[in-house]
C-alpha cells in the first residue's frame, strides 16, 4: 500500500486506513528505523524484546553495578584469562552472520 505524507505543522504524517487501526487495536504506535526502512507497530502490545529492554532501563544502574562486581570477581578474572575464553580481540563482523 502506497500513502502520501501530509503535512502537519513542521512535521510530516501519514494516515493509517481505518482497518489497520481497528485489526491492530492501535492507539500508541512504535515507529522504529531499521536497516530495512521504518518499521510502524502497536504499542499496545509490546514484544518480548521491549518488555526485556524496559525492565533493563528501568534497572539499568543496578545491573551495571552488578556487572562490575562480576567483572572484578576473582573467578571472572580467571575464565577470562584463558585465551579460549578471552574476546577481546573479536572483530564485529562476527554480529553480521
Amino acid at each position: 500500500m502506497i500513502k502520501k505524507l501530509i503535512s502537519v505543522g513542521n512535521s510530516k504524517a501519514v494516515i493509517l486506513p481505518s482497518e489497520m487501526v481497528k485489526k491492530y487495536g492501535l492507539e500508541k504506535v512504535f515507529i522504529e528505523d531499521t536497516n530495512d526502512g521504518i518499521l510502524i507497530r502497536s504499542a499496545s502490545h509490546n514484544s518480548n524484546l521491549h518488555v526485556a529492554i524496559e525492565k533493563l532501563r528501568k534497572h539499568k544502574d543496578s545491573l551495571y553495578k552488578r556487572m562490575e562486581s562480576q567483572a572484578n570477581n576473582i573467578n571472572t578474572v580467571k575464565y577470562y584469562a584463558k585465551d579460549a575464553n578471552n574476546f577481546s580481540e573479536a572483530g564485529l563482523d562476527i554480529l553480521d552472520e
